[in-house]
């Protein structure tokens, strides 16, 4: 166990990561290999599961018009004395001369390791998340399909996307409104899609934007859900136009689900994906003609059909017994470096 004390949260993480160094030098030698998840140093392994702090902000920061806006929102949140924690924090889980192991959960983060932190390539290990795919599944799919369109108003054949995330504007709901909007525009008349939103935060906003775009007759602002099995086994497919997303875990639940998927670059879990084959990775969130292409190829029901059956073999694939071996792979190496040291140094 170790004491966190603080009459902040501020406070808290720092003292937290300050005792955890000092339970790690008081046990030193007494394990092969110390990984760290989350705010804290002098570990052998670190697995930055929400990836590196300067690239998110960088990332956060898109969401605003260039400009005064997004430099004043940069420049509130490198104020912040939580963001001074953090930065100082990471500058030691990435000095040199620790020499420490990295798990980043996508290519994407380790070119941001390398970017604002020079850590060596050779240092770092690229392991994709995992789920446990067997944990959405339903005993009878079709009735929980039928039953969940029912409660919000849909036909069996109606074409539904589906959405997840518990910070509307950080996913990329703005620009995927605007996407759907652009559908319509483009060609009036068209098959609609019908857009399930699910997931925490503040709908009121996004309400009155869906009103202006004059789409209240296609999305369904659903908020939180306790079980959100029944929303991907309602949906044809899934989108997230995140403008930052480490490695994102719902990605590959939809996949498993068999949900093909249209993502952005900016999503480390689009990097597993093929184009057209188990769905879409469009350049960025605001990319709306991009975004409403995808929207588009998702109404070609034979191609969809051929890319749900594609895409729940790469969600099962992402399993955590894989997973697992190439974390072991890692922490094995460790020891053995570990135990050559000390063997050495006995020598000596």
């Amino acid at each position: 166990p170790i004491d966190a004390p603080g009459w902040t949260r501020t406070q808290r993480v720092w003292s937290f990561a300050r005792n955890s160094e000092a339970a790690l030098i008081a046990a030193e030698g007494r394990y092969d290999c110390t990984v760290g998840l989350i705010n804290t140093w002098h570990h052998d392994v670190i697995i930055p599961q929400g990836g590196v702090h300067a690239a998110s902000l960088q990332a956060n920061s898109l969401r605003f018009a260039s400009g005064w806006r997004r430099r004043a929102y940069v420049l509130g949140k490198q104020a912040n004395p939580k963001s001074w924690v953090y930065r100082a924090i990471e500058n030691r889980q990435y000095d040199p001369a620790r020499h420490a192991r990295v798990i980043a959960v996508s290519n994407m983060v380790r070119g941001h390791l390398e970017r604002y932190h020079d850590v060596p390539r050779d240092l770092i290990h690229v392991v994709p998340n995992a789920i446990d795919a067997r944990r959405l599944e339903l005993d009878d799919p079709q009735a929980a399909r039928d039953a969940f369109r029912k409660s919000q108003g849909l036909q069996a054949d109606d074409l539904v996307a589906l959405f997840v995330g518990h910070n509307y504007a950080l996913k990329g709901l703005r620009p995927l409104l605007l996407a759907v909007r652009e559908r319509l525009r483009r060609e009036p008349g068209q098959r609609p899609i019908h857009l399930l939103a699910c997931g925490g935060g503040k709908p009121s906003r996004f309400q009155r934007l869906i009103a202006e775009l004059g789409l209240a007759d296609f999305v369904h602002l659903l908020g939180f859900q306790d079980d959100i099995r029944p929303c991907f086994h309602a949906s044809d497919f899934f989108v997230l136009p995140t403008y930052y997303d480490p490695c994102s875990l719902v990605v590959f639940e939809a996949l498993a689900c068999g949900l093909p998927v249209i993502t952005t670059a900016a999503n480390g879990a689009g990097e597993l994906i093929s184009e057209g084959r188990e769905g879409f990775v469009i350049p960025a969130a605001d990319a709306i003609d991009s975004l409403a292409d995808a929207l588009d190829r998702m109404t070609d029901d034979g191609q969809r059909a051929r890319m749900a059956t594609k895409a729940r073999v790469l969600g099962a694939q992402q399993s955590f017994d894989q997973h697992v071996a190439r974390l072991i792979a890692v922490f094995e190496h460790v020891a053995k470096s570990r135990a050559m040291r000390q063997t050495g140094r006995s020598a000596a």
